[in-house]
């Protein structure tokens, strides 16, 4: 059981730091890109950004899952859980389609609104690291 902790734990922990590098770097870099080269540019963080993250969200699915079969933990189990899957539905549910929305023609609102939810996808993401690291003691 140990071991689908530190799976998952691990893959937490890496997301939390992907996505406040996203937010710290890439995000404020979108006002740098021009007008004609935003369509490409944006297409490239879209693909970019899936072989980062999809990776890291196998491996943390693979590690709940794997714990919750282990037995243990309960309470850290549900709180990663729960978190893991708020973050997917806030990637899924609104950042994809604001992603959509700001594809071909960038727009201050909607990049606004996704930096907000990439803000809450980062404090799920470092709830979720957490509640598994406890889960380690």
């Amino acid at each position: 059981m140990r071991w689908a902790i530190v799976l998952t734990a691990a893959a937490s922990w890496y997301l939390v730091g992907l996505s406040v590098t996203v937010g710290t770097t890439t995000y404020p870099a979108f006002s740098l890109v021009g007008d004609d080269e935003w369509p490409a540019f944006h297409q490239r963080h879209s693909s970019g950004i899936s072989w980062a993250v999809g990776p890291a969200w196998v491996a943390q699915a693979a590690g709940i899952l794997w714990w919750f079969t282990s037995g243990g933990e309960l309470v850290a189990w549900w709180c990663t859980a729960v978190l893991a899957l708020s973050a997917v539905a806030l990637t899924a549910g609104v950042a994809v389609d604001l992603h959509r929305k700001v594809s071909d023609t960038r727009s201050t609102s909607v990049l606004r609104r996704l930096r907000v939810v990439h803000t809450l996808r980062t404090g799920v993401w470092l709830g979720a690291a957490l509640a598994a690291t406890v889960a380690l003691r």
